[in-house]
């Protein structure tokens, strides 16, 4: 999309695990793209941004990848752009494949592959809707998605996100990875073996990034294969 647009990308990640607000700046709209949680813009990615500045543009697009639906995450966003002083230019969502291991089976690559076929072509669209400067087109939720982003959002960080199911296997080789692919930079380590600090968003980056396999949740993810896009998509060549 930066290319579409000749636009420059910044990797929040970064910024959130350095836990320093920031201030942005820019000339041309701002664009934030970010992954699903349980129908909304992640928690953390939402706090982070509501403690930064925003100036120069004042309008804002917001793109989510998903694996079921973004639900009714609109109606939060233009609330929490609203906060930020910025004029909410829509959302657009784009499927991508499920990887939530601590739930969900994998589909397989070739699914996959036709999943991640399909988002570049509508990121594509969407990079010309922004071009334009037109809003992206307006997103009908229904009861359900006002249901999934309300009630069972509030469900699901209350009881299911959690990281004391989390262990490693003596697969672990002490590599440090899992720690630095954490965003909420919630692993530490004991005689160089992880150990989770109760401050997980469930983002699986732990156990899809670990080189060796060697995390699991419980008993969900034992077996299972894990899911990295950069795998799909290179073994497609």
């Amino acid at each position: 999309m930066a290319e579409d647009l000749a636009d420059e990308v910044l990797d929040l990640f970064t910024y959130i695990k350095s836990g320093k607000k920031e201030f942005f700046h820019s000339e041309k709209p701002f664009v934030l793209v970010a992954p699903t949680y349980s129908w909304r813009v992640p928690r953390f990615l939402s706090e982070y941004l509501l403690g930064c500045s925003f100036t120069g543009s004042k309008e804002i697009y917001v793109i989510l990848n998903y694996g079921d639906s973004c639900g009714n995450a609109e109606k939060y966003i233009r609330g929490n752009t609203k906060k930020l002083g910025l004029n909410f230019k829509g959302l657009y969502g784009i499927k991508m494949p499920e990887n939530y291991l601590m739930l969900f089976n994998l589909d397989s690559d070739e699914h996959n592959r036709k999943l991640i076929d399909e988002a570049n072509d509508k990121i594509t669209k969407a990079a010309a809707i922004i071009k334009e400067g037109k809003n992206f087109p307006e997103v009908n939720s229904g009861f359900a998605g006002k249901l999934e982003s309300s009630l069972v959002n509030k469900f699901f960080f209350k009881f299911i996100v959690s990281d004391k199911k989390f262990y490693y296997t003596k697969k672990c080789i002490k590599c440090g990875q899992c720690a630095k692919n954490c965003v909420l930079n919630n692993i530490n380590y004991k005689d160089g073996y992880p150990v989770w600090n109760g401050r997980c968003t469930h983002c699986a980056s732990c156990i899809a990034k670990c080189p060796t396999g060697a995390i699991e949740y419980g008993k969900k993810t034992i077996g299972k294969e894990r899911y990295l896009l950069t795998k799909v998509v290179n073994e497609k060549k």
